[in-house]
C-alpha cells in the first residue's frame, strides 16, 4: 500500500531515525497509535497529525508488511515500510490543496476558505497575512480573536489600535 508521512527535519519521527531509499521493519503486529510505522493514504490527512511546518520533510512511502488502518481510515500503520521519495514543499502544497480557489487546509495565496492559509483576505483560523478573518490569525486588519498584529477587532488581540 502506499502512502505519505511526515518527519522532522532530521528525518526522525517519534525518536526512530529514516533515510530515503531504505526500507524499515520492527518485529510487531502493527497496532494504530500504539505500535508500528505510522503513514496516512492521502497526504492532506497527515496534517491532522503533524503540524504543517516547511522545516520537516515529507515522503512517499510504502508499506510492505502486515498493516492495521484506523476506522476514520485516515490513519494507518505497518510493521514493514520504504521510505520512497522526498516531496518537496512545492509539491506539498500543490497536492494538499483542493481545486481552484484553494478551498480546504493549508492553502497559499489570496482568498483562500479553510485553516493555515498564507496570504490575505483569507477566511478561517491560524491564518498569516492581512485582512483576514477567523481566530488565531497573524497580520493587520483581522477580525476575530486572539489575532495578533495591528488594527484587528475582536477579543484578546495584541498589536496596536486594536
Amino acid at each position: 500500500m502506499e502512502g505519505y508521512k511526515v518527519f522532522e527535519p532530521d528525518w526522525t519521527c517519534r525518536g526512530f531515525q529514516y533515510e530515503v531509499g531504505k526500507t524499515f521493519e520492527e518485529d510487531v503486529t502493527p497496532f494504530c497509535c500504539n505500535r508500528g510505522f505510522h503513514f496516512c493514504k492521502e497526504l492532506k490527512d497527515c496534517f491532522n497529525y503533524y503540524p504543517f511546518n516547511p522545516d520537516n520533510k515529507v515522503a512517499k512511502v510504502i508499506a510492505l508488511g502486515e498493516i492495521d488502518e484506523e476506522s476514520d481510515d485516515s490513519k494507518c500503520c505497518t510493521n514493514k515500510i520504504q521510505i520512497v521519495e522526498e516531496i518537496s514543499w512545492e509539491d506539498v502544497l500543490r497536492m494538499v490543496n483542493l481545486g481552484k480557489g484553494n478551498a480546504g487546509l493549508c492553502n497559499s495565496g489570496n482568498r483562500n476558505s479553510g485553516n493555515r492559509n498564507s496570504g490575505d483576505w483569507n477566511s478561517g483560523n491560524r491564518n498569516s497575512g492581512n485582512r483576514n478573518s477567523g481566530n488565531r490569525n497573524s497580520g493587520d486588519w483581522n477580525s476575530g480573536n486572539r489575532n495578533s498584529g495591528n488594527r484587528n477587532s475582536g477579543d484578546w488581540n495584541s498589536g496596536d489600535r486594536n
